[in-house]
């Protein structure tokens, strides 16, 4: 039986989000390739264009589509454009009737597009890792069914098919791995009433990854609360402080640690890996 790299449960999920502070996230329905610009999805000149695009402004790509897609996506398809920065995180859609149109959207003025609420996207790109289609496809489709509106969106590769199933829930860029079908609903849930939810929680994606696992920490310690409310920093030297918006603070001590080499993804050769160890958060007194 061919080794899955999902089996290996060992690696903590805290500081292991993808790092990226903006996304743009694509309506497509026909067939994805390892990358958005691989595939049938965009002509050469088409995929270039976009991708220099998203590029010159800090966006990550991504494809999405709808559990349950029968046939390719008619008429005008929508385009998301989610900053995942603390203090500036906004979620905007505008929508295109040809691709091309894409470079030339307004993603620059804040005014432009609809503002919109949290989406969540599950990677279910089996092109690039069978684990994110097999694990990933089902908790999409058991997600979508909970929510009249368009908020759930299958999606292209997001890094880390390891822990798979992988969720990703805009604008916050918080990021989820090995979900069940009832932790992407609480996720998406906290989301839409304003906080975070901490089960499964990977870090958010706009900052660094000892400051991720740092975050989560303190997360965990004070239940949910909103999603900027906190901020993070580091010396350099493994000190990360996570300061609250009410002035409180936390420091502690994150360190990586060595992990015996496991399959990062399906059908590869073991590699090494690691972990992010956290000592207890130590309060400033405030």
């Amino acid at each position: 039986m061919t080794e899955r790299c999902s089996s290996f449960t060992d690696e903590p999920l805290p500081g292991t989000a993808t790092t990226e502070t903006g996304w743009l996230c694509i309506e497509n329905d026909f067939g994805w390739g390892r990358d958005p610009f691989s595939g049938e999805t965009f002509a050469p000149e088409v995929g270039a264009s976009i991708d220099r695009f998203a590029e010159e402004r800090g966006l990550r790509v991504l494809l999405i589509r709808r559990p349950g897609r029968a046939g390719g996506v008619r008429g005008r398809m929508r385009v998301y454009v989610a900053d995942s920065v603390p203090g500036r995180s906004s979620l905007r859609m505008f929508t295109v009737a040809d691709y091309a149109e894409i470079p030339g959207l307004s993603v620059d003025d804040a005014a432009a597009g609809e503002s919109t609420g949290p989406i969540a996207l599950v990677c279910t790109n089996g092109k690039r890792d069978v684990c994110c289609a097999v694990l990933g496809r089902p908790i999409a489709a058991a997600l979508a069914d909970q929510y009249s509106e368009p908020v759930v969106w299958e999606c292209s590769h997001t890094g880390g098919h390891r822990f798979a199933p992988v969720l990703i829930v805009l604008p916050s860029g918080n990021t989820y791995g090995r979900v069940t079908d009832r932790q992407a609903q609480d996720a998406l849930d906290a989301a839409r009433a304003g906080v975070v939810a901490t089960a499964g929680l990977r870090g958010r994606s706009s900052i660094p990854p000892a400051e991720q696992a740092a975050e989560v920490a303190v997360r965990e310690l004070l239940g949910r609360v909103g999603p900027d409310v906190l901020r993070t920093g580091s010396d350099g030297d493994g000190i990360v402080t996570v300061r609250h918006e009410d002035g409180r603070a936390w420091r502690m001590t994150v360190t990586s640690e060595d992990l015996p080499p496991r399959v990062m993804s399906c059908g590869k050769k073991p590699s090494p890996a690691r972990a992010w160890r956290v000592s207890d958060p130590i309060a400033d007194g405030n």
